[in-house]
Parts: structure tokens; sequence; C-alpha cells
């Protein structure tokens, strides 16, 4: 495993390599989009850890998706599990605790909480930011370790057609076109994709092994269920349609109507560790881990404006409304024939953000935002039964404040009011035949509130740049852990977070930059399922318990050798401790101890061909571990694993290109979760036109 990482970083020094996650502004950016205003001084980000990912650092990593070129981010790790969804984790943190946006509006499933990241093509962004450890308060409520900013595109002064068609192993096909322009003072962008695959390959080293029933006194399907080869229940389907049009009557003035459409069915590749097949009970629905998603369509209209009221005061603001639906079929068989159960889900969300930039004096420059948002899900676990509602409210209202010197030193300081109240919940009532006999609304808490202050300085010192700050950030229970029929707790609680970062950044030369920083966050009432409390025995119950510590560094460096030759490398160390007092064990799931990135980019002279190499080497995690209901049983960990992606593409003149890509070049055979092998050697090839 080792060799190949070291292998990897051989030919890359051989072949060359490009400034990932450090470019200019595009010039289709859509500028509503970011929430944090940068001046010449810089902005509240600077006291964290960021990176700021642009369209051709995406490209380079051979990434079809969101959830694709985030895993190649310091400090991020992704898995992708049951339901066929990817997984991100920020330091060790699950995806929940991470606040996802595109172009500033927050985007989820209101009853988990969390994207799907793989809804989200690349082809529709401009650029990626990601903040870490000290988000800014102007985010709103929770952003507990990080956020995650995806913004698209916009039209610019020149039209531009742009078409795209890729093809690879197994029937798999993509197709997409965008076009854009600038007439005047308006300005619009539309974009289309089409994507379909019958499933992607699995390492050639792959071994079948018994998959068994997770319970005995379920149904009995025990036996090898994953073959090899295209791997099982891995076909999908998607449409994806973004449009965008405003006008900018005036300098300092924008208004802006932006609306999606993502339609997709896809299949749940199976565990090949273990199964799960509860069977109706009377009016009880059966649930299967053996699974479909036969719709996962989502749509949204979102409005953006900023007006210049004075040069010392700007206003902005956004209003969105956004729709999820999703049935997941249940089966019996492996073949995914004998349908058990129709679960399906309605979800929607409704809000307003507002901004108000200002400036006091020449030494500072202030902002506060107020922001509100109405979560509604309704769910039912068969066709036959009636939905259950359960309705949230989240609010935020933070200020924020930058203070500069003459001498480099820059101090922010800034807090946030978050609260959160759930209005109403449901129930189904059976009786003790297993006959649904009803609804009942359900008790919920009083409103939850938190004070969120944080503080931090940049300096800038010739060619250092210093970097601190000290924030509290907390995430509010989500609805499924509140009221899941299986595992919700109505009495939770936030999570709480004290995150330090302290980091510097040398600027070598005009060709070499590297940058070092050490974190750690002090967790407590961490919301677990592995620990069971009085009246709630034999059930995994939500519960707030667990403390939590997670201290480490990250670093990186880029090294521009010539025009045609660069390179980076990052590094991410973490050490995860519980440290609650009714721990089975010290040790923290999902928590990768090493993580090792490098990127390697070639220009080849005369022939003006592009080679890209982008290899990750990641840590096993504890996928199983102890806890206080049984804490005999043994910690269940993945192996570690090293991919490496490639990328060769050559343009034609100024409106022509091709390329070629190959994921996982050593085919790799790896585990991101206990489970679910990760995707062997893969290629495609495609062309783009830009007219």
């Amino acid at each position: 495993m080792f060799k190949r990482f070291l292998l990897a970083v051989l030919i890359c020094m051989h072949v060359t390599a490009g400034s990932l996650f450090a470019a200019e502004e595009p010039a289709d950016l859509f500028t509503l989009g970011e929430i944090v205003v940068t001046g010449e001084a810089g902005s509240v980000a600077d006291v964290g850890i960021t990176q700021s990912i642009s369209f051709e650092d995406i490209e380079a990593t051979n990434s079809s998706t969101i959830a694709d070129a985030m895993k190649f981010v310091p400090g991020v790790t992704m898995t992708r599990g049951r339901k066929n969804e990817s997984e991100i984790s920020v330091h060790g943190f699950g995806q929940e605790k991470t606040l996802f946006l595109i172009d500033g509006v927050p985007y989820y499933e209101t009853y988990y909480g969390k994207l799907n990241l793989d809804q989200i093509p690349v082809d529709i962004v401009s650029k990626i930011e990601v903040s870490k450890n000290a988000p800014s308060v102007l985010y709103g409520a929770n952003a507990q370790v990080a956020v995650v900013n995806v913004i698209t595109r916009q039209g610019t002064s020149k039209p531009t057609i742009n078409l795209k068609a890729e093809v690879g192993q197994h029937h798999t096909y993509k197709g997409s076109v965008s076009h854009g322009n600038q007439i005047g003072a308006v300005n619009y962008w539309l974009s289309y994709l089409h994507e379909e695959s019958d499933g992607w390959l699995l390492s050639d080293d792959y071994t079948p092994v018994e998959t068994i029933r997770a319970r005995k006194w379920m149904t009995n399907i025990d036996g090898i269920h994953e073959n090899g080869g295209i791997r099982e229940n891995s076909d999908y389907k998607n449409d994806r349609l973004w449009a965008r049009a405003g006008i900018s009557p005036s300098p300092g003035s924008e208004y802006f109507v932006s609306a999606y459409s993502m339609q997709s069915e896809m299949g749940h590749p199976l565990s090949t560790d273990e199964y799960k097949i509860f069977t109706r009970k009377g009016d009880s629905a059966g649930f299967s881990t053996l699974s479909r998603f036969e719709d996962y369509d989502d749509w949204g209209v979102d409005f953006s404006g900023k007006q210049l009221i004075s040069e010392q005061l700007t206003l902005r603001g956004k209003l969105f409304y956004h729709d999820h639906k999703d049935v997941y079929v249940s089966y019996e068989d492996v073949d995914c024939t004998q349908e058990i159960a129709r679960s399906s889900y309605k979800d929607n969300y409704i809000g307003a953000s507002l901004f108000a930039d200002f400036s006091l004096m020449d030494a500072h420059s202030g902002h506060i935002s107020l922001h509100y948002k109405e979560d509604t899900h309704k769910g039912r676990d068969d066709d036959f039964q009636p939905y259950n509602k359960d309705v949230s409210h989240t609010g935020s209202l933070g200020t924020e404040h930058q203070f500069f010197t003459d001498f480099g030193l820059t101090v922010y300081a800034g807090t946030s009011y978050d609260w959160f109240k759930v209005q109403e919940a449901e129930a189904y009532v059976f009786d003790d035949d297993d006959i649904l006999v009803g609804q009942a609304d359900l008790d919920t808490a009083d409103t939850q509130d938190e004070l969120n202050p944080m503080i931090g300085f940049t300096w800038d010192v010739d060619a250092t740049s210093f970097y601190g700050s000290v924030a509290k950030k907390t995430r509010f229970p989500t609805l499924s852990q509140l009221f899941s029929s299986t595992s919700g707790n109505p009495e939770l609680t936030s999570e709480k977070s004290i995150n330090y970062t302290l980091g510097v950044t040398q600027k070598f030369s005009s060709r070499i930059t590297a940058d070092i920083s050490g974190f750690y966050h002090d967790i407590s009432d961490w919301i677990s399922r592995d620990y069971y409390e009085d009246g709630y025995t034999g059930n995994e119950i939500y519960t707030n318990v667990e403390d939590i510590t997670m201290q480490g560094i990250e670093a990186s460096m880029d090294v521009a050798f010539c025009e045609y030759f660069s390179m980076n490398f990052n590094y991410t160390f973490i050490d995860a401790d519980n440290e609650s007092s009714k721990r089975a064990t010290d040790k923290v799931a999902g928590v990768p101890e090493n993580k090792f990135g490098v990127g390697c980019k070639l220009l080849i002279p005369k022939l003006l061909v592009n080679v890209d190499l982008q290899g990750i080497y990641v840590d096993g995690v504890y996928d199983e571990l102890p806890t206080t209901d049984s804490p005999d049983d043994d910690a269940v960990k993945t192996d570690n694993y090293f991919i490496l992606n490639s990328r060769i593409s050559k343009r034609f003149g100024t409106r022509y290109s091709v390329y070629a890509e190959i994921d996982n070049l050593f085919d790799e055979d790896y585990e991101q979760e206990v489970g679910f092998p990760g995707e062997g050697r893969n290629l495609r090839a495609g062309v783009t036109l830009a007219l």
C-alpha cells in the first residue's frame, strides 16, 4: 500500500504538478453566491483553515460530482455505503455537522439534515469554498465544524455554448450542454445534463465473501451476494437542469432568480457484510437493505439580491424554496424483484437570509446577518399508510467585525444567536396486533437557543502570514434524531464544540508556498446511539452523552517548477479521543489518523497535451466499536488504501478538446466502509466543444 503511494509521488515528480486549490476568480463566477465578503485586507475566512477549489482543480481529479471532488480536499474524507449515497467527514465530524450551501443557500434533505452530494454535478460549478474550524457567523446556524459553499456559474460578456459528450465502460454515458450571456444589464445562464450507467467495476482483486443476515430471525438468504465484476445494483440514471437570470440596473445593484430540477433513479449496491429484512406485520410496514431509489427528485427556486445604499452600506438578501421527494423500495431478494415495501419522503423548506455590510471608519468593516427557515418532513413506511408530518423552525442573528492596523494585523470578532424549535411531530399508533389505529401528536421540547462567539486574527509580515481563532459552534439535532420510530429521542439538545486554530502560511518565492496549521476540537453533548439509558433498554436511542476531543494538523505545499510543471502535497493528522464518563472505549469511529494527498500536472510542450495525476492515501477507520450494551465486542476497522486517478487531455484550437480518464489506476481493492467495496479501475473518454 505505502509502496504504491511512494510510487505515485515519484511518478508525479517526473511528470509535473498543478497548484491544486489555488486559482484566480473565474469570469463566470456567480458573485451573489458568496456570503463572506472579501476585501483587499481579506476576510474572516482567513482565520480558519480554508481552501478555494476552482473548476480546473476539480476537472484534474476526474470528479463527476461534488462528492468526488471533496475527497481530495485536505482534512476531508469521503465514504460511500448503504443507499449508494456519499458521506463526507471533516476532521472526523460526520456530514451532518458541516453546513453545505449552494450559492449561499442551505441545501439538504430535511429529515436527516444532510445533502446528497452525488446530486450536484461538477459541470455547474465555478468554484467551491471550504471553511473549517471557524466559519463565519454570517453563514447561520449548524456550521459546527465547517462550511462548504458551492458557487455556480453565470453568463459572461461573450455568449458561450459548451457541449460535452462522455462514454465509459458498461453502457456509461454522459452528455451536457450549457449556455450563458450578458446582454446589456441582463445576465442569464442555463445548463442541462443527462447521465446513465449499468454500473461500475470492482477491482480484479476483489474476493467474494458470504453475506449473512443481521438477526437470526430474519429471512434467510445468506450467501455470496457480490461476485465481482460490475458492482451489483450500482446502476443509475440522472437528469439535471439548472437555470439563472438576472439584471444589474446600476453599479452595486444585482437581482437574480435561480432554479433547478434534478431527477434520479438508482440502485443501492448491496453490503457484502450483512443484510437486514423486516417483513410486514399487520400494518407495520416491512423494510430491507436490499433496495433501490425508484425516484429521487429535487427542485427549487432561489432569489438573490444586492443593493448599494451608500459607500458605507450595502444590503444583500436571499429567498429560497426547495422541495425533495424520494421513493425507497425494499426487496426480499438480491435481484430486487420481490418487493416488500415502498417508503416515501416528501420534504420541503422555505427561508430567507438578509445581510448588511457597513463600515464605521477606515480601520473597520462590519456585517450583520439574519437567517430564518422552516423545515417540513412528511414520511411514510409504505403506500398503505398515511404520512407523518414534522415541522421545525431555525433562525440565526449574527454580527461580525474586522479591525485593521497599519502593521499587517487584522482582528476579527463576531457572535451569533441561533435558535431551533419543533412546531409539530406525528407518529403512528398501533394496537397489540400491529394494526394501525391512528396517528398521535408527539410532545415537542421548548425552543433551544445558543450564543456562539468567535474571535480570530491574521498578521501579515512580508511573505509570512500568521492566523488563529477560537470559535464556539453548535449543531441542533435533526428531525430523524428527534423522532425516528426506531432511535429518536425528542429530549435531545444541541451539540457544542469549541474549535481552536493556529497556523502560518509562508510564501518562499513566486513558485513555492507552504501552509501548516494545528487544530483542536472540544466537543460536548455529542449525539450518539452507542449508549443505553434507563427506559430505552434494548433500543439504540440517540442521546447527548459523549465528550469528544479531536486534535491534529493540516499541512500543504504547492511548488510550480516552471510554466509546464508544478506539484502539490497535503497531509492531515487527526487524534480523536472519547472522554465520555460512560464510554466503553477511548476510540472514535470514522476518523482516519493519517491522510496524504499528492497532485501532479504536466503540460507537454509542442504537443500541448495535459497529463494530470491525483492521489490520496487514507488510514483505516473504526467502523464498529464496543458499546455500553456490548462492551466486549471486538472493534472492526477498515484497511488503509491508496487510490490514484489519471487524466490526459488535448485541446485543438480554441473550440475542441478530447480527454481520457482512469479512476483507481492501480485497481486497488479497498473498502471505505465495512461491507462496501470501492470502485476498481474504471475508464472514461470524452469530447468538449466550446462555441
